[in-house]
């Protein structure tokens, strides 16, 4: 429409223009001037048109600038894993980048010009996220100053991101509001991946621990044993205390066991095996302790073997940890349940879960780590070998836990041992 009125516009007073000069160039006109006077005019027309269109063809240049700049600068925003969102001086919505805009359920909706509260009208899921956010705005322009925050943003499948927000409030030169620049970066993967590396440089000290100390006790701990069981055989007034400094020095060793397991450098020998064996033969050697807690452990199955490479030592190893765990934190007449079927992407799951006391959030969140039990005379070093082994087959573990109901421990572990995987952190059942 613009287009067409200064086309009208030019049109009109270029007529205007030659007519109107002719007409002073016949009536107040000498005839001697004539020929100077059209030709002048001609002149003028030339140059005043001319320049015309050459300011045009610059604003021309300067709007496809303009406009291959806008492009770039989408293409760029929209490229980023971040949430990206510019604002006006009112609060109003002038761009945001895809991942924002799928983050909020916003992706067909003309977002341009409008406010975060109009804006959440169309989605009643982040409808209290979008009002939230422009009071958090309206702090930041309070404040004139670039602002960072910690915001939890919920998921429609009941989880939640965590966005490192930072804000930019950007001020006329008189001081009035021009515009907001927001930027949410997603760190959950980010403290994810910080938690893997502060347990894998935990693991690393552990084992150099391990190696340099597990050996020089054994040694000392052999003469101990066999010297307190000469005492036993030859004292029989004393019989409880031996028992005693036996139980203990067997308990030492078994901890001397699991710091030697943490510390041998791991290179496996994976072989074939029926992961349904490997189950049975730990269901089979715990059947008796069950027993005395008075627990009963059920599995469920497939009938057809399921065959998976695997070292299948560690695994038993791994299994009686969390199942021998189950099993002590379970209550009288209670059941533990195993479950074990083939998953998609050629994968097994296992299942071990108990009707226990459960685990509290706090030590759920250091689950693994070495040292750390919530047992009496533990040493966290069970979990801690469990952790490491499902890693070094290249699975995933995962508690889920709710004090006073129970404990699940999700272990998917892959068919073959050519497939990659990361260790997954254990979370809290809400």
């Amino acid at each position: 429409m613009n287009k067409t009125k200064l086309v009208i516009f030019f049109l009109i007073t270029s007529l205007i223009w030659i007519y109107g000069s002719n007409y002073i160039l016949v009536h107040y006109i000498p005839s001697s001037l004539i020929n100077y006077f059209e030709r002048g005019k001609e002149i003028f027309y030339i140059l005043v048109t001319g320049g015309i269109f050459y300011f045009f063809i610059l604003k021309k240049e300067e709007l496809n600038t303009t406009k291959e700049q806008e492009k770039r600068l989408s293409t760029l925003i929209n490229s980023m894993v971040d949430f990206v969102n510019f604002k006006d001086g009112e609060g109003r919505w002038i761009q945001a980048n895809d991942f924002g805009l799928k983050l909020f359920q916003l992706e067909n909706v003309d977002y341009l010009g409008k406010k975060d509260s109009e804006l959440a009208e169309y989605t009643s899921f982040y409808s209290d996220a979008l009002k939230y956010c422009e009071v958090s705005d309206e702090e930041t322009w309070k404040n004139r100053t670039v602002t960072r925050c910690e915001e939890v943003v919920p998921l429609p499948d009941g989880s939640s991101k965590i966005f490192d927000t930072i804000k930019v409030p950007l001020f006329h030169e008189d001081g009035s509001r021009e515009g907001l620049v927001i930027i949410g970066r997603d760190i959950t993967t980010l403290r994810q991946t910080e938690e893997r590396l502060s347990r894998t440089e935990k693991l690393s000290v552990v084992g150099e621990l391990s190696a340099s100390v597990a050996h020089e006790i054994r040694n000392p701990l052999t003469s101990l044993k066999g010297f307190v069981q000469l005492l036993q055989m030859e004292d029989d007034k004393h019989q409880d205390y031996y028992q005693i400094m036996l139980d203990e020095l067997n308990r030492i060793n078994h901890i001397v066991g699991e710091l030697l397991l943490l510390a041998k450098p791991q290179h496996l020998k994976y072989t074939k095996q029926a992961i349904q064996k490997i189950l049975n033969d730990v269901i089979s050697l715990l059947a008796v302790e069950a027993t005395l807690y008075n627990v009963q452990i059920e599995s469920n199955f497939p009938v057809e073997d399921i065959i998976i490479e695997c070292e299948p030592n560690q695994l038993k190893q791994l299994f009686i940890n969390l199942i021998k765990n189950s099993i002590e934190a379970s209550h009288s007449d209670s059941k533990i349940s195993i479950y074990l079927t083939l998953i998609e992407n050629n994968r097994i799951a296992i299942t071990v879960q108990d009707q226990g006391c459960g685990i509290s959030k706090e030590l759920l969140e250091k689950i693994g780590e070495p040292f750390y039990s919530s047992k009496e005379k533990g040493t966290g070093l069970g979990l801690t070998v469990s952790y490491k082994i499902v890693q070094s087959h290249k699975g995933n573990i995962v508690f889920e836990s709710e004090m006073g109901v129970g404990t699940t421990v999700n272990i998917t572990l892959p068919v073959e041992q050519n497939s990659t995987a990361e260790i997954s952190h254990s979370k809290v059942t809400v």
